[in-house]
């Protein structure tokens, strides 16, 4: 990881005052180079007083992180890891491009450890209704997860360090709680492609368990996902009981804020999201 002496973060800092648009152009290209600590150390040199510094410093940052977001969106999708959890963070740092991944993935961890652990008390720990109660309560009634149904259409419901600092969240991110949780476990759950509301599914018995994250695990058949088809006024397809690809979840995620952006406006966001759904896309 990259260090910088404090004089020279000062002098960066003092730098981005400067009205010369050719010294703020070299500044940029610096500034991509610098990894999340070193920008936290530069913000941290701005005067909490500067309103205006502070503003055009995050500004450049969200401009630079969300133009990089680009190239890992594509060398993510061409990986033939194209790991779920990365993506789902690539998503969060475009909301904060200096949030600490990190301290999110060592509480899934974390959290993962405390399910295994329960799951070594319970006499039947191998069989998938017992597993998938252990796992709701702890996610549900001891830390508390719900569907976000309030205010669903908020975007902090579709970054995934929003949805653990608050508890709360829309389908698709509270079954990326599960999936990422569980997935430390070694267990055989997946995500499911029905339109509209995402599900998860146990997947290693005979007929698959199908769960409802949003609804604090609630275990449905697929009569009622067929009901909710219906509701939808769609036909059903067996389709919608099929895994999605990490690619297929990650441009869903980034289509539900896209249809956020849509709704209040805010076209800018929803170009950059077009951008990188289209990126994957091409490696579909």
């Amino acid at each position: 990881m990259k260090t910088l002496p404090k004089s020279e973060i000062k002098a960066i800092a003092k730098l981005l005052k400067s009205p010369d648009d050719g010294t703020l152009k070299l500044l940029e290209e610096q500034i991509k180079t610098f990894d999340i600590k070193v920008l936290k150390d530069i913000r941290n040199e701005i005067p909490l007083d500067d309103i205006e510094l502070q503003k055009n410093f995050l500004e450049l940052i969200y401009k630079i992180k969300r133009e990089q977001l680009k190239i890992d969106f594509d060398k993510w999708s061409k990986s033939a890891l194209n790991d779920l959890e990365e993506g789902v963070f690539m998503i969060a740092m475009f909301e904060d491009p200096l949030l600490d991944t990190s301290h999110y993935s060592k509480q899934i961890t974390t959290w993962a450890n405390s399910i295994t652990t329960n799951l070594k008390k319970i006499k039947l720990n191998s069989d998938p209704t017992s597993i998938i109660n252990e796992i709701n309560h702890f996610l549900f009634m001891e830390l508390g997860f719900k569907g976000n149904r309030e205010n669903y259409y908020t975007p902090e419901n579709s970054f995934i360090n929003k949805v653990i600092d608050n508890k709360t969240g829309n389908p698709i991110l509270l079954s990326m709680i599960y999936l990422l949780v569980t997935k430390r476990i070694d267990l055989p759950f997946t995500g499911m492609n029905m339109p509209a509301h995402f599900l998860v599914q146990y997947k290693d018995v005979l007929e698959p368990i199908i769960i409802d994250p949003f609804n604090q695990g609630e275990i449905i058949t697929k009569s009622i996902c067929q009901e909710r088809i219906k509701a939808l006024k769609l036909i059903w397809q067996d389709e919608y009981l099929s895994c999605p690809t990490n690619r297929q979840i990650i441009i869903r995620m980034l289509q539900n804020l896209i249809n956020i952006y849509q709704n209040s406006e805010q076209f800018e966001l929803k170009e950059y999201l077009e951008n990188y759904v289209h990126l994957i896309k091409k490696s579909l």
